[in-house]
């Protein structure tokens, strides 16, 4: 547990060497749901990767009380930097899913080259219409999903509220990040799969086009919002080959 003061995040380590690769979860992520993909990572790079647990998933606290507020992802990338500042990680390859692909993208704007690189893999940059639709149709089986996640979070309705609440709400369907965008200073790689139910293939070439030549896209062929979950080794061959590369 990393107690930063207002929040204590539940974290996990694999490898032996200096952490050079940091995991963000999804909006409904944990250390679980990413499978095998750290250990495999770490294994085949060498080097120390950590993921952990935003508060209120998983085993990490404050529990949160309704929706995240329309900023949350801003606050999340702030939390990422003292998050490292922590634990003494200097320029670290920041790999994020989904919300924690906007997450990554966000704490890059300010991070200048104190980072090493960003992989953000079915990140949103802006609340596309499809992605909305899927949410609002994912509340209406609550019950069902609230199930799936008490394998993995000690707080599954509350973490279920707190995300699709605020997906869902008026105030956060003008969040748009695309204009920050272009002060990204390191390589960045947005990543999609072609069956992605909560992003059309436009998401990944307006988002590479507003970072600007720091960036570029790549789809996984057959893959859907979750690629870890449907081929763990092409989303581990992906980040490994962005690693080496950097």
């Amino acid at each position: 547990m990393l107690d930063l003061g207002d929040q204590r995040l539940h974290a996990g380590i694999w490898g032996q060497g200096d952490i050079e690769i940091v995991l963000l979860h999804d909006g409904l992520g944990s250390i679980s749901q990413w499978r095998s993909v750290p250990r495999q990572v770490a294994d085949r790079t060498g080097v120390g990767v950590l993921a952990y647990e935003r508060a209120g998933h998983g085993a990490s606290t404050p529990v949160p009380s309704g929706p995240w507020p329309p900023d949350w992802l801003h606050r999340e990338a702030a939390v990422l930097q003292r998050l490292l500042d922590h634990i003494g990680c200097d320029r670290p390859f920041v790999v994020g899913h989904s919300d924690g692909g906007s997450t990554a993208l966000l704490h890059a704007v300010d991070a200048g080259t104190s980072i090493r690189g960003v992989l953000a893999i079915a990140a949103h940059t802006w609340v596309e219409d499809i992605c909305r639709t899927s949410i609002i149709d994912m509340r209406d089986q609550t019950e069902r999903f609230v199930a799936g996640l008490a394998r993995h979070h000690d707080a599954p309705a509350e973490v279920f509220e707190a995300w699709s609440g605020v997906w869902v709400s008026e105030a956060f369907r003008r969040w748009d990040i695309r204009p920050d965008l272009g002060a990204i200073a390191v390589p960045t790689v947005i990543a999609q799969g072609t069956e992605d139910a909560y992003a059309s293939a436009s998401h990944v070439h307006l988002s590479v086009d507003a970072i600007g030549e720091q960036a570029r896209g790549h789809f996984l062929d057959g893959l859907g919002h979750i690629a870890h979950h449907d081929d763990a080794d092409a989303v581990v061959d992906l980040i490994v080959s962005v690693y080496e590369s950097l």
